[in-house]
């Protein structure tokens, strides 16, 4: 499960990065950034199916804001396992 986690947050980091390639001027994903977004749903379906309401808004908003909060939350949850 860690490794998977791992994998949630550095996509979360590579689109937070690299903003100008996943988000549209107004702050919003993109369908690149769409597409990353699902592979982190699906990771957290799979290996964190009670965390999946932190996704929903992320889901929904699709909020450059709304990634940074996911990020933030799975990096805390990350360090807790550790």
């Amino acid at each position: 499960m860690e490794r998977r986690l791992e994998e949630a947050v550095r996509l979360l980091e590579t689109l937070v990065r690299n903003r100008e390639e996943y988000f549209d001027k107004s702050g919003y994903l993109n369908s690149e950034g769409i597409k990353v977004v699902m592979k982190i749903i699906r990771i957290i379906a799979e290996e964190l199916p009670e965390h999946m309401s932190m996704v929903r808004e992320v889901r929904s908003r699709r909020s450059y804001e709304s990634i940074l909060e996911l990020l933030q939350n799975l990096s805390e949850l990350h360090r807790d396992d550790a």
